[in-house]
């Protein structure tokens, strides 16, 4: 698997699978969906950058539990998570939640508005169509974070939104 700097493969299963397998969790994670989670910190930090002149930085945040955060269920679920639909693309480690935090130079944090994110990718949609992105899910299911996903979509075009 491709190193990607920006992020570690805790970052995308839960604990109980790190625990059991440590590096050997890598079997559950389609590698097209750490290589988007770089897309977008390379994507957003130059965007916002571009925008802004006051902005230093943008943190993808996916799971944080190895950081001491609490969230472990917004990359890979396994069978037994009672965490959304039993067939989620979660479920097939195609998928992953996260949040986007602009960064100020001031450090001061602001959380991006997923509407606006949603007009970002749809502007930009065949660059992220080309870095794996093929759905995302409705602003209106997941107003305070990033639903994303590598499904296979015959003949694709056009981001899928998807409403749960």
């Amino acid at each position: 698997m491709k190193k990607y700097p920006n992020f570690d493969i805790r970052e995308f299963v839960p604990k109980s699978i790190f625990d059991k397998y440590g590096a050997n969790s890598t079997w559950f994670i389609n590698e097209k969906v750490i290589a988007l989670a770089q897309f977008y910190k390379d994507f957003f930090t130059k965007y916002y950058k571009n925008k802004n002149d006051a902005v230093k930085n943008i943190l993808i945040v996916v799971n944080n539990w190895h950081s001491g955060g609490t969230l472990q269920q917004r990359g890979f679920r396994p069978p037994e998570s009672e965490t959304g639909a039993g067939l989620s693309q979660h479920r097939f480690c195609n998928a992953f939640d996260c949040d986007i935090i602009i960064v100020f130079k001031d450090d001061t944090r602001k959380e991006a508005d997923y509407t606006e994110i949603h007009k970002i990718i749809n502007e930009y949609n065949d660059m992220f169509l080309e870095a794996g992105l093929t759905t995302v899910e409705s602003p209106e299911d997941a107003p305070t974070w990033l639903h994303s996903d590598c499904r296979w979509i015959e003949g694709q075009t056009k981001i899928l939104t998807v409403r749960y």
